[in-house]
């Protein structure tokens, strides 16, 4: 296959790259190697069919933004390939490089969800059984709102997703306290631990306000949340933290009144 060197600037990534943003590490150090020791492995490209784009990166997507970082062309090979044949460079390349579950789930997901493959397939590529995809295929399940919670999810497996699924679906009060879990759940807790840790959150061992309590308005709109280590605002309440502080002051001057 020849390699061509193309301006990175006329590229983009394919709409289904599997890396997440947190996964792309230090890219200016790579930049950095590339400019001394020049770029060992080609990046795997395709003609664009997106307005202002020549070539979309299927696989490389690290060494593309290096060599954006550094001003240099990026060396790759053009393929022409469906999105379905796109998937399968993309899969093997997974089994040679440390892509995280969280990114995988989503990866599989996406191409499912838009019909680029199939479970079969799938699970054929990737080497999995059908209940080890299911595994994967969790990750997109679980609300939002844990995610938001944990913030980096690198270190969560396949099985401890499927767990973290199994009891958000049991209610509000569970996805509660895998909120509050989230420091756990980031620094990768195991399936066995974390049910046991929400379990002993849901019965109070953490005392009465172990599990997360929702502060909502008359209008039903919440906007806190009490938890184990305090109050916990809602991201899309806009807080004044002067005129906020000032309440508080003011309401302690009363409740401490000798």
């Amino acid at each position: 296959m020849q390699v061509v060197e193309v301006d990175p600037k006329s590229c983009t990534r394919w709409a289904f790259a599997d890396r997440s943003g947190f996964e792309f590490g230090d890219v200016f150090e790579l930049a950095q190697d590339i400019i001394a020791n020049g770029q060992i492995e080609p990046a795997i490209l395709r003609k664009s069919t997106i307005p202002g784009f020549e070539y979309e990166v299927i696989a490389g997507s690290r060494r593309w933004k290096a060599c954006l970082e550094a001003g240099v062309n990026l060396k790759g090979i053009v393929h022409e390939l469906s999105d379905e044949q796109a998937s399968v460079v993309q899969i093997k390349e997974n089994q040679q490089l440390s892509i995280c579950d969280y990114s995988k789930g989503l990866y599989y997901s996406k191409l499912l969800a838009e019909k680029k493959t199939t479970r079969a397939n799938l699970t054929k590529l990737a080497g999995y059984s059908p209940s080890k995809l299911d595994n994967f295929l969790t990750f997109k399940k679980i609300p939002a709102t844990i995610w938001e919670a944990v913030g980096n999810p690198s270190r969560v497996s396949s099985r401890t997703a499927a767990t973290i699924l199994a009891l958000s679906q049991k209610g509000n009060k569970y996805v509660s306290a895998l909120i509050d879990l989230a420091e756990d759940i980031r620094k990768g807790a195991g399936s066995r631990t974390l049910e046991q840790k929400v379990l002993e959150a849901i019965n109070g061992k953490y005392g009465k306000r172990g599990v997360q309590e929702q502060i909502a308005l008359p209008s039903g709109k919440v906007v806190a949340r009490w938890t184990k280590n305090g109050i916990q605002f809602a991201k899309d309440i806009p807080l004044n933290q002067e005129a906020f502080e000032k309440m508080v002051v003011q309401f302690f001057k009363k409740a401490l009144k000798p």
